[in-house]
């Protein structure tokens, strides 16, 4: 499949591997999704998973009436241990081992592919074309069943030496919460939607103050029902998300005292919450941070949405073509 196509021309095919589904996308030059398509996984297997994302990145490209001339580049998302093209490890994936995703692709597709993990795809698509796409540093929090976490250091995706910088472990509280990771009093055990149901559950049985929490099945309880009666005026649930708030706040003080970041981006879950909670973070910054130096850090809910893994992917194929891009190490 040669190409001879034009900058202005160009499109890049975006693919987000998830545990359940693959998705997707045609991706323009400017990073506006021109079509999309999405499958459930049946089969699991290696081959089967690749196959796949192969057989769905052709048809989104047929079906939106295009061809493989205008395709530069695709970009693949995935979760697990990744690098040098090859997923070492994936929990979503169990059974796979040292599978070379990246090189498989590039033979069923034909044009140059590269290989990201999710979470700097997430981070990618909001520094091309979502809430981060005008500065050249920021911290990325994603908020979902742990806390995510991102680093854009001068344009580029930092990885740090082992590649597990891992900002939702930073120890909070010393001696606090279990944390899954073995450490005590990490971020995610305070401020991640997991950790928001968790100590709704325990005040929905143990609570001295009347609530909303106490009339419903503990197993519905979720991190969307406590924002919903916290609206309400119930001050149980006010009260948990003012925590997950005042955490958050404080963890973005010290990130920007060890990162000097012009921005942190939140996304996933809790961010959807709305503006009313990313003020309450604001709010929490201010009250923690210095008074000295200036603090013109600022912080916003992430802005790409659903789409931001097949976005951020192919944010990494634009980068291929374009060293205007970040530099990611993955």
């Amino acid at each position: 499949m040669a190409q001879h196509n034009s900058p202005d021309d160009s499109m890049f095919v975006g693919i987000d591997l998830g545990g359940t589904s693959v998705k997707v996308g045609l991706v323009s030059l400017e990073g506006k999704m021109l079509f999309r398509s999405q499958r459930e996984i049946s089969d699991r297997s290696p081959e089967a998973v690749i196959a796949l994302c192969a057989a769905l990145a052709k048809e989104c490209v047929a079906d939106h009436g295009s061809n493989w001339t205008h395709v530069t580049s695709v970009g693949i998302g995935c979760p697990g241990q990744i690098s040098q093209g090859i997923v070492h490890a994936a929990a979503n994936f169990p059974h796979w081992k040292d599978v070379t995703l990246q090189a498989s692709l590039h033979e069923l597709l034909h044009v140059p592919t590269v290989l990201v993990n999710d979470a700097d795809a997430a981070v990618a698509a909001e520094h091309w074309v979502g809430a981060a796409a005008t500065v050249k540093n920021f911290v990325m929090l994603t908020l979902g069943t742990g806390v995510g976490f991102g680093i854009v250091n001068n344009d580029e995706i930092v990885s740090g030496g082992t590649g597990c910088i891992e900002g939702g472990h930073v120890i909070m509280v010393p001696n606090g919460r279990l944390c899954g990771c073995t450490q005590r009093g990490c971020l995610e055990q305070y401020s991640s939607a997991s950790a928001l149901i968790t100590q709704a559950k325990l005040r929905a049985v143990s609570s001295e103050v009347a609530t909303t929490l106490s009339t419903v099945p503990v197993e519905s309880i979720t991190a969307k029902l406590v924002f919903e009666l916290a609206d309400n005026g119930d001050d149980v649930c006010n009260e948990l998300v003012a925590e997950v708030a005042d955490y958050l706040g404080l963890a973005c003080v010290n990130f920007c005292r060890t990162l000097d970041p012009e921005m942190i981006v939140f996304s996933g879950g809790l961010a959807e919450a709305g503006e009313p909670f990313m003020q309450r973070i604001r709010d929490a910054y201010t009250k923690y941070t210095w008074t000295k130096l200036p603090n013109p850090v600022v912080i916003e809910k992430a802005s790409v949405g659903y789409d931001s893994g097949i976005i951020g992917a192919a944010a990494f194929a634009f980068r291929m073509c374009s060293k205007r891009f970040i530099n990611g190490h993955h």
